[in-house]
């Protein structure tokens, strides 16, 4: 169990730097780029780009990081107004469902990365290979179907049924 919490909180971490640096870095460069094209007539060739790889890296590695931290949009009305059984039967169900439905788009996410790299394409700008920008899609697909597994997992040992939010927050205080 020990290895698997730190396995947790590394990829936690990982999720935590990628999303915070991604951001900055957006924020940089596009900012950047506005005020060269305002004050210098001048636009940097590459921003446009930079920015739609790092939209793609925040929304993929976003699916996990929201998902552990049960921030994801949630219809809870009629959980909510449900009694205690069945809103646990809705949270496992909805849950293994949207883990089953991650993992599949994973492996859809795969092969479209290898179709990408066998296609050689390279972006116009940075001359990136196209792979290593799509292959954050199944990436975050992977660790978000994880982290629902996780929720499942959680609600499906804990006696009163817990919501995405209050299962992350009772698995952090367990890890802590």
């Amino acid at each position: 169990m020990k290895l698997l919490k730190w396995i947790d909180r590394l990829i936690m971490n990982i999720e935590e730097k990628i999303l915070s640096y991604s951001i900055l870095l957006m924020a940089f460069i596009l900012i950047g780029n506005v005020i060269s094209r305002t004050f210098f007539n001048y636009s940097w060739h590459f921003a446009e780009e930079a920015g739609q790889f790092l939209v793609i890296a925040i929304t993929f590695i976003g699916i996990s990081y929201g998902a552990r931290k049960g921030r994801h949009i949630s219809m809870t009305a009629v959980i909510d107004l449900s009694p205690p059984k069945i809103q646990k039967a809705l949270i496992l169900i909805i849950s293994a469902v949207t883990s089953v439905t991650l993992f599949y788009l994973a492996i859809l996410g795969i092969e479209y990365t290898l179709k990408v790299e066998a296609l050689g394409r390279v972006t116009p700008a940075l001359r990136v290979p196209m792979y290593l920008v799509v292959m954050f899609i199944p990436i975050g697909f992977i660790l978000g179907g994880i982290q629902y597994a996780r929720n499942f997992w959680i609600n499906l040992k804990a006696k009163p049924a817990l919501t995405d939010e209050t299962a992350s927050d009772r698995n952090m205080q367990q890890v802590i």
